[in-house]
This record gives C-alpha cells, sequence and structure tokens, in this order.
C-alpha cells in the first residue's frame, strides 16, 4: 500500500496516454469520399493544360494517384453500386438506373457488403450528402442524411462542418457525392447561337453558385 501514491500518478498518465491515443487513431481513420459525375481526366494532375484544378492537384500531389483506374460501367446508379458494395452489377443486382422507369436495384443480401452498412458494424458514424441514385436503401443505408446544392461544393462542404467537427469520438464516414461535372439543367436559351448549348449546371449568363468563383471555359 505504500507504493499506491507514487504508481497513482502513472495509471493516470498512462490512461491519459490511452485515450490520446485512441483519439488520434480514430481520428487517421476517418474517411471522405468524393464522388463525382462524368468525371474525366479533365484535371491538372491527370495532365490536362488547360483545366485549373489546384485543389484537387494538391490532394493528388499528397496521396496516391491511380493512373490505370477502369470503371465497370458507363451508367451512373451501375457503377456506383460497384463502387458501394465491391461487387460486379451482375452480382449485386443494380443493372442500370434506380430513377425513373428503370427502377434497377440490388439485391437485398448485399447490405452485409455495403460500404456504409459495413463501416456502421466496424464502429463508424456515417453521412451522405448531394447524389444518392442507388438502391434499395435498406442495402445502401447511411446513418444520416444531409440535403445540400450537389451544384455547389461550398454549399456541401458547409452543411457537413458539424458533422466532421462533432465531438463524436467513433471515427466518420462521409460520403460526399457532388453532381458536377454532369450534364444537366437544360439548354441555354439565352445563347446568341442557333444550336443551344447544355448548361452542364451552370447558371445562365455566366452567373455563379453562391459563393463559386466560376471557371468559364
Amino acid at each position: 500500500m505504500r507504493n499506491a501514491p507514487s504508481s497513482f500518478p502513472s495509471v493516470l498518465v498512462l490512461a491519459a496516454l490511452l485515450l490520446s491515443t485512441e483519439l488520434l487513431q480514430s481520428a487517421e481513420r476517418n474517411i471522405i469520399f468524393f464522388i463525382t459525375d462524368d468525371e474525366s481526366p479533365t484535371l491538372g494532375c491527370c495532365g490536362d493544360k488547360a483545366s485549373r484544378t489546384p485543389h484537387i492537384d494538391a490532394l493528388a500531389a499528397d496521396a496516391t494517384l491511380f493512373e490505370n483506374a477502369l470503371a465497370t460501367a458507363a451508367s451512373y446508379s451501375a457503377s456506383r453500386s460497384v463502387v458501394l458494395s465491391g461487387l460486379h452489377n451482375y452480382a449485386n443486382g443494380q443493372f442500370g438506373h434506380q430513377h425513373h422507369y428503370h427502377k434497377f436495384s440490388s439485391f437485398y443480401d448485399v447490405a452485409s457488403l455495403a460500404l456504409p452498412r459495413a463501416l456502421e458494424d466496424g464502429g463508424y458514424r456515417t453521412e451522405h450528402i448531394g447524389k444518392y441514385h442507388v438502391a434499395p436503401e435498406p442495402v445502401y443505408r447511411f446513418q444520416t442524411y444531409m440535403k445540400g446544392n450537389g451544384r455547389n461544393a461550398l454549399e456541401m462542404a458547409n452543411n457537413v462542418e458539424e458533422f466532421i467537427k462533432s465531438d463524436d469520438e467513433r471515427p466518420f464516414f462521409l460520403y460526399f457525392a457532388t453532381s458536377d461535372p454532369h450534364r444537366g439543367g437544360g439548354r441555354d436559351e439565352n445563347f446568341e447561337g442557333k444550336h443551344k448549348p447544355d448548361l452542364f449546371g451552370n447558371l445562365p449568363n455566366n452567373k455563379a453558385h453562391k459563393g463559386i468563383e466560376e471557371e468559364i471555359y
């Protein structure tokens, strides 16, 4: 018992070290998954001399850049289901578009392999923002869903700030699905030429989404 007073602080220090180590390890395990629609290698880090993508280039410079990655499908829902399940479409059941009259969806027994479900089982808190476009929801289920303009990445980032900065000690998985550079938004009727171009999600008359500095090509 005479040793108790001197050893007690050591126990506290050890407990504090273990706790801080656990918190650091949690931070290191955090995952932010960025996914875009119709993205070609039109990025500076991929050798495109015209594109101006400084933030993506900086991320690529500090990471691993895969130069020979292939998509299993050209269709949005089908491709996303492969990304989120690790299974080819013939194995996960999502052969085509989830929306409208196509109504394709994955098999329910894929749930055990679905990325957000697997990470939740592993102790992660999971959140989704942006484009979903897979089915059924019970298979690709996230704990929370956050809304945001898929064409405005700044708005999306502001909406997930609270999730990222939460005091929750569990590591997090954030699925950040921007709609850019996907075609959409109708034709630019203000264009003076005969053939009206697709807006590709941009606003007419070279206007920009709130907080966004557009690069016009």
